[in-house]
């Protein structure tokens, strides 16, 4: 930000960091100047990716639990997008959020309850078959196979887009809400440094507006996500 209102323009500088579990980045450019990013997308968005990029580097075992946790985090994410709309605030979820913050198994029951209560229908799960498979690995020890792991992550893309798509088109507005809280929570409360918002393309995007990006399978935005590499290892050659 400094650097476009000294110059009037962006340095054209890129820097690689490492994910954040709170989405924010603190950048020094070449100029000395300092500044804090704020990723816009969810948990739910972020690790989704990072089980896609599991995949890419060989780690399949990880790819599972990325995918397996982004589904949990999608499921509070539409809790949370439930209770700001009966309650106009966050305060109500934070409050509820402390009983079944710790036990998955009562998130999953609230969430398939509210979603019931708004929608009048049942949202779309995973398989039986996909939950014990998820469950080897993540408490057995499983070490899956690289198609197993494609067909999991399929199988989590076939269960968060639909409902993340459904929830946009029913609740807009409290699903741009949600992510303002976000981005407030995110803020640091007296930072001298410049803070900006970013908003990333990832594989389940609430922000994308193309049909045509809810349509393609895993292994379709695997490759996108090459191309993408190349192009970063090339700026950063």
């Amino acid at each position: 930000m400094k650097c476009f209102q000294e110059l009037g323009k962006s340095n054209g500088e890129f820097a690689r960091v490492e994910f954040r579990d709170d989405g924010k980045y603190e950048l020094t450019c070449s100029r000395g100047h300092e500044e804090t990013t704020v990723l816009q997308q969810q948990k739910f968005e972020v690790l989704f990716d990072i089980g896609a990029h599991a995949i890419l580097d060989g780690y399949y075992r990880e790819s599972v639990s990325s995918f397996a946790v982004s589904l949990e985090r999608f499921y509070e994410f539409s809790m949370r997008v439930f209770l700001s709309k009966v309650s106009g605030s966050d305060d109500l979820f934070k409050t509820c959020w402390k009983s079944v913050s710790s036990q998955s198994e009562r998130q999953l029951g609230a969430f398939v309850f509210l979603w019931a209560s708004v929608f009048n229908a049942p949202p779309a799960l995973l398989s039986k078959s996909h939950v014990s498979f998820r469950n080897e690995v993540i408490h057995k020890g499983k070490i899956p196979t690289k198609d197993e792991a494609l067909a999991f992550g399929n199988s989590v893309l076939g269960v968060i887009r639909p409902n993340m798509l459904a929830l946009c088109e029913k609740l807009p507005d409290s699903v741009q809400q949600v992510v303002f809280y976000h981005l407030r929570d995110a803020q640091t409360p007296g930072a001298t440094a410049p803070s900006a918002t970013m908003c990333a393309s990832t594989i389940v995007s609430l922000s994308a507006c193309e049909e045509s990006h809810h349509q393609g399978d895993l292994e379709y935005h695997l490759g996108k996500l090459q191309e993408w590499r190349a192009v970063a290892n090339g700026v950063n050659a």
